[in-house]
């Protein structure tokens, strides 16, 4: 008998081996996929880790921290600004030119990278890329507490005043601050409330955190936010016709007799493309929503609301450093407990059931 060597696959051995060689590419997509899913997370946390460093050593210098807006520039002078909290940790971020030019009052209100209204990587979350280049997005939001504060009827006087208690990022301006100022909002003819009613500007520090309030391991400082816009106002209809809201800039928590009404206004409650484009197009939205019932037609995601594209949760940091990966089934009150400062003096309930607060929680 003659034996014949074989050199060649058949077609039927041929097709096998694709056969597994798909079904192995198939099986190894999904790994490869959750591989890069979790490197962009842990270049997120590796970002808010940054950011919440920055604002640290901002804080030890000066013994508290920043608002969510603040003013810079000389009291008084054309060349004070109205700047979010990102542009005050600048220096600490290796951005000091940014910041100087800020500082200056030198704005151009220029979108294209390399301006005064420059893209910065350390503010993008690798998961939420901007679509498109050059522009001053953010990824990121700090905590400004209850979100729906300005929906409160509580005493006569008392509507709109900040509760050092609810969060941790207040507004630091005034409009005295900002009347004389280049360019000068239309709005600061008006009185401001906190004015009126002879409210001082609220300041936080770790000392009260970690001394009268629920500690620093216990307490939200930053998280992401798919409804965030840019880093400061970056254009002139904004910066001139729009009042600081704790949205812009800020996540809050809401009460659970809200949130049960509007789902959509807990972390991860929308992911869908945000409906604006501009600060005056969030503060309208949200003005019908706080004055009307939520419906289908409201702003998607939420403004000041905590929100990713990460699986399961929200990157957030801690005031003592720490980056966790929170999940978006928390419960809501225990996410308000989370975000007030001081648990027991905060418009937060003392339990899961909602209750308005009385006139003499003022």
């Amino acid at each position: 008998m003659r034996l014949s060597n074989r050199k060649a696959f058949t077609l039927v051995e041929l097709l096998v081996v694709i056969a597994i060689i798909g079904t192995l590419v198939g099986l190894l997509l999904p790994a490869v996929q959750a591989a890069r899913e979790a490197a962009r997370r842990n270049t997120c946390a590796a970002n808010l880790t940054q950011l919440s460093k920055a604002l640290a050593i901002r804080e030890t210098s000066t013994k508290d921290l920043p608002g969510y807006i603040n003013t810079l520039g000389i009291k008084g002078s054309t060349k004070m600004v109205r700047a979010p909290w990102y542009v005050t940790i600048f220096p600490q971020l290796e951005q000091n030119q940014l910041y100087q030019n800020w500082s200056s009052g030198n704005m151009s209100f220029d979108l294209v990278e390399g301006g005064n209204f420059a893209a910065l990587e350390i503010l993008n979350c690798p998961s939420n890329p901007p679509v498109m280049q050059g522009q001053p997005l953010t990824s990121y939001v700090a905590n400004t507490g209850w979100r729906n504060k300005e929906g409160f009827t509580g005493k006569s006087g008392h509507v709109n005043l900040e509760n050092a208690a609810n969060g941790l990022f207040f507004d630091r301006t005034r409009t005295s601050d900002l009347k004389n100022q280049t360019p000068t909002p239309n709005w600061v003819t008006s009185q401001d409330y906190r004015d009126s009613n002879g409210a001082p500007k609220v300041t936080m520090s770790f000392a009260y955190v970690q001394g009268k309030g629920d500690g620093s391991t216990k307490t939200l400082m930053l998280s992401e936010s798919l409804a965030s816009l840019y880093w400061a106002y970056a254009n002139s209809n904004d910066y001139t016709t729009v009042q600081d809201q704790p949205y812009h800039f800020g996540f809050g928590w809401e009460r659970p007799d809200y949130i049960a009404t509007d789902l959509k206004s807990r972390i991860n409650g929308s992911r869908d493309p945000i409906a604006y484009d501009s600060y005056a197009q969030s503060s309208q939205g949200m003005d019908q929503m706080f004055n009307t019932a939520p419906s289908t037609g409201d702003l998607n995601p939420r403004p000041g609301t905590a929100s990713s594209n990460h699986p399961g949760g929200v990157n957030v940091a801690f005031m003592a450093g720490q980056v966790e990966l929170l999940t978006d089934q928390i419960d809501p009150f225990v996410f308000g407990q989370l975000m007030t400062s001081n648990h027991k003096q905060s418009d937060l309930p003392t339990d899961a059931v909602s209750v308005e607060p009385s006139d003499d929680a003022f």
